[in-house]
């Protein structure tokens, strides 16, 4: 997305924690590949059209904001995060999102 344009102007995440074999972290290297983006460091950055999110458990977490986001209320979206047991992670880390709506 970055390296197409797609975050110019827009807010955007990425993994903060790298690869013992990465010489640049991930959040590092978005950074470069889209200049004309203002990187965040939290987990995930929801710009309304453009959704970003830093890790791969963060993906889980995406996807429970969308629940979120599409009109399902905390208790479901919290019931869902039982069934997948990871409500723990979700307690701790539901609030580190970052909602940037743009027009």
């Amino acid at each position: 997305m970055g390296q197409a344009g797609l975050l110019d102007g827009l807010t955007a995440t990425s993994r903060k924690n790298g690869d013992p074999s990465e010489t640049l972290l991930p959040i590092d290297r978005l950074a470069q590949i889209a200049p004309f983006a203002t990187i965040d460091r939290h987990r995930i950055v929801d710009t309304g059209r453009i959704i970003t999110a830093g890790g791969i458990s963060s993906g889980i977490e995406m996807g429970l904001h969308l629940l979120s986001r599409f009109g399902h209320d905390d208790e479901f979206v919290n019931s869902v995060a039982h069934v997948m047991e990871y409500e723990k992670q979700w307690e701790q880390t539901r609030l580190d999102r970052l909602i940037a709506v743009t027009a």
